[in-house]
């Protein structure tokens, strides 16, 4: 239950262990750690720690967080350094999948609502916020193909965006 944990706690905070999108790529290193890849492209960067990936835009003021995303699906892949070793001293060995109706669960128990964004009808994935965190949770509404893979009703990735507005209305 280590992986579903820490996405409650993301969840109900929209920050990994207190950091979040105000964030600067050397306070998320000295964080998570150096195993990450960073893709710098034109005033952007992705810097990718496995489970934990990163977006930025280059501002006037240096690097700006603008998402905070978590690859749950990576789990199932059973890579070794997929999550950061900062992340398993605190919630342990990490299971491969993490089940919706659970993570509902276990958001409804701390008083944690999920509103399902209404769109997406022909899409892999269905869509649910939580506005007070600006976090949405995409999960899989087809299977992913392959043994080992997540499947249907499973948590395929979480976001945190300053554009969070914006993206929890439903797409038309």
């Amino acid at each position: 239950m280590s992986a579903l944990r820490f996405c409650v706690e993301v969840l109900r905070s929209g920050t990994v262990q207190g950091l979040g999108l105000n964030g600067q790529p050397d306070a998320w290193e000295a964080k998570l750690g150096q195993g990450y890849v960073d893709d710098v492209r034109k005033g952007r960067m992705r810097r990718d720690f496995g489970l934990v990936e990163l977006s930025f835009l280059r501002g006037s003021e240096g690097w700006q967080c603008i998402e905070l995303s978590l690859q749950i699906h990576r789990l199932a892949m059973g890579e070794v350094d997929v999550v950061p070793n900062f992340l398993i001293g605190k919630f342990g060995k990490f299971e491969s999948r993490i089940k919706f109706d659970d993570l509902e669960g276990m958001l409804a128990t701390e008083g944690i609502h999920l509103d399902r964004i209404g769109d997406r009808i022909q899409e892999p994935h269905a869509r649910f916020s939580i506005a007070e965190s600006g976090a949405i949770v995409h999960v899989l509404t087809v299977e992913a193909g392959g043994v080992g893979r997540p499947g249907i009703g499973d948590v395929w990735s979480i976001s945190v965006a300053r554009d969070f507005p914006r993206r929890a209305v439903p797409i038309s």
